[in-house]
């Protein structure tokens, strides 16, 4: 297969599978609200959950998580679907950098697509086998319950903890009975499909940034191949044909950074939310056969805030690193007019592609900060228990 067929082909599957495509068709459209919705509604149940047992710490910590993963899933997928023109843009210009590229640049690009490819489909099977685990686990729960004390005891999948709750009892809560086996049935298809939501959501998400970025930062190291111990003259075609190519580059990256803002902006907030509560839980169950739950629960959030804090410093990095190159080209030997296309190229490359959203920056020294941070909140947390 052609790798430019392969280019965010995990990714453009997760996203098809939420209702994102490059062409939205009314049966797209009816299934992206339909995916909306059920995240909106699964989040509402919580909220209303929570506030329901609002004097119960662990009752509502319990909740928050699967509550604020949701919410991130309606934001992505939001999001996603607006700037869908944006993201296709960017994915088309990349496959036309790559049909003008060298030889060995083409190797490259295959190969940092290859990776890619690796690291969205390792994410993906690691995000579903996790949203599995929660409705493997309800179903084990009931069959066990069904062969120890001779009767089934129906529970919907997200529910996290060890403590006792009536028949049918979960994080959810609804405005109407659920009891009835019929409406339980559908409850639990449907919240089963609302969890593989939020997968395919993340993944397509998450992973899409990281191969696009990915794919940029590969291409600031071709310019600085192209800068670096060049001997320019007047009049240089290459030269123009380099600068275009660097903005053109800076570009294509202040547009993905455009489309992500608001999605980075939730993600990082939220996660930092999350890793506490979760840190919380961790703690609290620890040695207990929950412990492995919380485990994979904060090691799927570390990794959504990972693809944006790694591919944030590279791709600041990468293209502070363009200045250095052009400092080791021939500059000074050449005349005032190439000088002044090299200095204006050196100004735009001196001002680096930041990463900000709002207050936060998708950088590593970020996600060191909100990995400390969290640390210390688990740690305030613990001193409110009696433990």
């Amino acid at each position: 297969m052609d790798d430019e067929e392969n280019l965010l082909r995990v990714q453009l599957f997760s996203m098809a599978l939420i209702g994102v495509q490059e062409r939205e068709t009314v049966p797209s459209r009816i299934y992206s609200y339909f995916c909306f919705y059920s995240l909106l509604i699964m989040d509402l149940s919580m909220v209303l959950f929570a506030v329901q047992h609002f004097g119960d710490m662990v009752l509502v910590c319990d909740c928050l998580g699967p509550g604020f993963t949701a919410y991130l899933g309606m934001v992505k997928q939001h999001y996603l679907s607006e700037q869908r023109k944006q993201l296709w843009e960017i994915i088309y210009a990349l496959k036309k950098l790559k049909q003008i590229a060298k030889p060995d640049e083409i190797r490259s690009i295959e190969r940092n697509n290859q990776i890619d490819r690796y690291l969205a489909t390792a994410y993906l099977t690691s995000a579903v086998i996790t949203g599995s685990h929660f409705i493997v686990t309800a179903i084990v729960k009931a069959v066990y319950s069904k062969v120890v004390h001779g009767k089934f005891v129906w529970q919907l999948p997200l529910l996290q903890s060890t403590l006792k709750f009536a028949f049918f009892s979960s994080f959810y809560s609804y405005p109407f009975d659920i009891s009835h086996p019929l409406m339980f049935a559908v409850l639990f298809v449907w919240t089963s499909a609302t969890i593989y939501m939020v997968v395919f959501g993340s993944v397509s998400s998450d992973a899409a940034f990281g191969g696009l970025a990915s794919n940029l930062v590969v291409h600031f190291k071709f310019i600085q191949a192209g800068f670096r111990d060049r001997s320019f003259e007047d009049n240089d075609q290459s030269l123009k044909d380099l600068i275009e190519y660097h903005r053109h580059v800076l570009d294509l990256s202040r547009k993905l950074i455009s489309a992500y803002r608001p999605i980075m902006l939730n993600n990082f907030i939220v996660a930092s939310f999350l890793l506490c509560v979760l840190g919380f839980q961790l703690v609290l169950f620890m040695g207990s056969t929950m412990m492995f739950l919380y485990i994979v629960f904060v090691t799927a959030i570390v990794i959504q805030i990972t693809f944006f804090s790694y591919y944030g410093s590279q791709l600041s990095h990468e293209s502070a690193l363009v200045g250095d190159a052009i400092y080791c080209s021939n500059w000074y030997e050449t005349s005032p007019k190439t000088r002044r296309l090299l200095l204006q190229c050196l100004m735009r490359a001196q001002v680096p592609v930041n990463i900000r959203v709002g207050f936060i920056e998708a950088s590593m020294p970020t996600f060191r900060a909100i990995l400390n941070s969290a640390g210390s909140y688990v740690a305030l947390l613990l001193s409110f228990t009696d433990t």
